[in-house]
């Protein structure tokens, strides 16, 4: 008898890509709108999942891509009920993308995250963890 193990959010699918390309055109701060539009709420399960569930969909985007979606994601979860995601947001998996391409740290994007959320951890995630 074998018995394997389980993780938590290991039963997710893989990230929608139609979901995220629709997030990309959602990114200005002052047209966001006050509530998830269909095209992008398969994402919303998503907003807590690891990074390794996220490496294929952050992998196939370029960096302007990238930096886009982190601005989406910030204002995801700081305007929409239930997209929380703290030390686990995607934003911290894209700013790690970033870094290993040589686009991070970017000075306007941390600073545009920083002025757009309350979650202490994004962009850089959880120094203790």
């Amino acid at each position: 008898m074998t018995v394997g193990s389980w993780e938590p959010g290991s039963d997710l699918p893989t990230v929608p890509s139609d979901a995220v390309q629709q997030a990309l055109t959602l990114t200005d701060a002052d047209h966001f709108p006050a509530a998830a539009p269909e095209t992008v709420q398969p994402l919303q399960p998503f907003m807590t999942a690891s990074e390794s569930d996220w490496h294929e969909a952050i992998a196939a985007r370029n960096s302007n891509d990238l930096k886009q979606l982190c601005r989406f994601f910030t204002l995801a979860e700081d305007r929409w009920p239930d997209w929380f995601a703290g030390d686990r947001n995607p934003v911290i998996w894209i700013c790690r993308e970033l870094k290993q391409r040589g686009d991070f740290p970017d000075k306007a994007l941390t600073a545009w995250i920083k002025q757009n959320t309350q979650n202490r951890f994004l962009p850089y995630g959880n120094v203790l963890g």
